[in-house]
């Protein structure tokens, strides 16, 4: 990373750590990295975008982090097999492929939901 990007981020990182709801930061960012936080703004506008960082398998503390969630509801989710992951001794690891899964299996629901909740919704207000 670039001397130049290093201040960036410690800049930004600053910014992040005040109580504000707008932080107002320049960046200088290298042509790729440019491209990559444009793609994660359009995605974040269009289907709600999170980060994964780029690894294959997470602890589950990591886990827990990712999902906002506390690591014991993760845990509960992992014995109700509704997570997948792979024993390592006696620590879980829980691949990154099974995290968006479970986010993506979130969504779907919420979806069903909030359809289930309009259908009622247009059944009562029928009814009057």
């Amino acid at each position: 990373m670039s001397t130049a990007l290093t201040e960036d981020v410690k800049l930004l990182r600053s910014g992040l750590a005040s109580e504000q709801s707008e932080i107002e930061v320049t960046l200088r960012l290298p042509r790729e990295s440019a491209k990559k936080v444009l793609a994660l703004l359009d995605a974040e506008q269009s289907v709600g975008a999170i980060v994964i960082p780029a690894k294959q398998e997470f602890t589950t503390s990591e886990t827990a982090a990712i999902l906002d969630m506390s690591r014991p509801s993760l845990m509960k989710l992992i014995n109700a097999g509704r997570i997948e992951f792979r024993k390592v001794g006696k620590h879980h690891r829980i691949p990154a492929s099974a995290i968006q899964a479970f986010r993506d299996r979130q969504r779907e629901a919420g979806q069903t939901s909030l359809t289930a909740i309009a259908e009622l919704s247009n059944r009562v207000g029928q009814l009057d």
